[in-house]
């Protein structure tokens, strides 16, 4: 029992000797304490072999050499994609760096002065290790799946303006200056070989009302010789060595004006003996030109280069003649107008004596005597019918078709043999007869 108490009263005394070695002078110990820790953390920083791993698992990789490769002749058509170009990389970072450093640190990249040659290939990752930052133990993927075309220019490639919209009411668009209207064209050949035609769109509905030039800035497009447009950022455009982003398109607006065609001298020539032209009509009879204003303000009307010929015309009939436009007009909406010119036949009259007069109608069993026998008509028709006509030619005569016996007063009616009655009107003297039907 003694024996076991005294080791515990040694055991106490023991314990209370550290406590108070430790408690005596306590701020000046932990004061020693905090200063080897940090003399001890400086020399670890700055000791480069003590590395720690760092993983960065979303590095974009640049891309270096494309200039190279276009001067060899060639260029990637795909692969190289922005959501292609991200790696992971496993570095051993120096201690000191690790909470500073970035993956840009190391350059991941893909280096295309190294191809060779056009078509589908692999490309390998690099990056950069340093004594600075460390080395790169790790890069994935380790290669990218490219494919390589030729690049080639094509020179001279015309470019078309599309006018879409329209110009604002009373104004027409004149011609358009195009700057460049030539560029050359430079990308994969699979593309620059397939465009035949740079398009600008020319938006007609956004201009003002204002007479006076319009230059404005457009984008291109590449249209196939089919049509279909190409859209890519691998084709360049460019004019005399510039590099260009957009066509300056210029354009005068110049205001529209109705003006009438001019009937003068419309007709030449003279048409058949025996006919006459009795009128023309002009359709349109007005046309829409668009000039300066001081120009289109002195133009009366307009006019036809020639006339119609109606040299030995029968007939209306209708020609085309072409407008004369004056030079000083950017705009005329037709350079054609019809002429219809009407040709009828020269009426004339002309006397016809000692006309037969007969009785028609005579009943069976009827006799008829007529209060005369003959008489002078005046015959109105077509020039030539009636100069053709004579006296034995034309019959007057009575319808007595149905009558009783008896006296009448009859109208004469006329008849001229193997002639168009309607065209022929006949004027008596008397214009009515005395008759008597018998019955026998």
């Amino acid at each position: 029992m003694n024996t076991g108490i005294e080791q515990n009263t040694r055991k106490d005394r023991w314990f209370g000797r550290m406590l108070k070695a430790i408690v005596s002078n306590w701020p000046w110990k932990l004061l020693s304490l905090l200063l080897a820790v940090c003399l001890w953390a400086g020399l670890i920083t700055q000791d480069p072999t003590l590395t720690r791993e760092r993983v960065f698992s979303d590095a974009s990789v640049s891309i270096t050499g494309a200039e190279t490769l276009r001067r060899n002749g060639m260029i990637v058509v795909s692969g190289l994609e922005d959501d292609k170009l991200n790696a992971r990389l496993r570095v051993d970072v120096p201690q000191r760096e690790y909470n500073t450093v970035a993956a840009s640190n190391y350059n991941p990249r893909v280096e295309l002065s190294r191809v060779t040659e056009p078509g589908a290939q692999q490309i390998r990752l690099y990056a950069t290790s340093s004594t600075a930052y460390g080395s790169v133990q790790d890069i994935y993927p380790v290669t990218l799946d490219i494919v390589v075309d030729e690049y080639v220019t094509n020179y001279r490639i015309p470019v078309s303006v599309n006018v879409i919209g329209e110009y604002p009411e009373g104004f027409y668009g004149g011609a358009f200056t195009r700057d460049p209207s030539l560029v050359a064209l430079s990308g994969p050949k699979t593309l620059v070989d397939q465009v035949a035609r740079v398009y600008v769109d020319y938006d007609a509905s956004i201009l003002q009302g204002e007479a006076g030039e319009v230059a404005t800035a457009l984008p291109m497009r590449f249209v196939t010789r089919e049509g279909e447009e190409i859209v890519s950022d691998l084709l360049e455009v460019t004019s005399s060595g510039v590099v260009l982003r957009s066509i300056i398109v210029e354009q005068d607006l110049y205001p529209i004006r109705t003006l009438p065609v001019s009937q003068l001298d419309i007709i030449s020539g003279e048409p058949a003996r025996g006919y006459r032209v009795t009128g023309t009509e002009i359709s349109p009879t007005t046309l829409r030109a668009a000039g300066s204003e001081e120009i289109i303000s002195d133009i009366a009307s307009l006019f036809v280069e020639s006339a119609v010929d109606v040299t030995g015309a029968k007939e209306t009939f209708t020609a085309t003649l072409r407008v004369k436009k004056p030079s000083e007009l950017a705009y005329l909406n037709s350079t054609n107008v019809n002429v219809t010119v009407t040709v009828e036949p020269v009426i004339i009259s002309s006397s016809l004596p000692s006309v037969k007069v007969r009785a028609r109608g005579t009943a069976s069993g009827q006799s008829v005597s007529l209060g005369t026998s003959s008489l002078s008509a005046v015959v109105t028709g077509p020039q030539l019918t009636v100069e053709s006509l004579r006296a034995s030619d034309v019959t007057a005569y009575v319808d007595v078709s149905g009558l009783a016996a008896g006296e009448y007063i009859l109208p004469l009616q006329f008849h001229a043999e193997d002639q168009d009655m309607s065209l022929l009107t006949f004027e008596g003297t008397p214009s009515s007869v005395t008759v008597t039907v018998f019955e026998n």
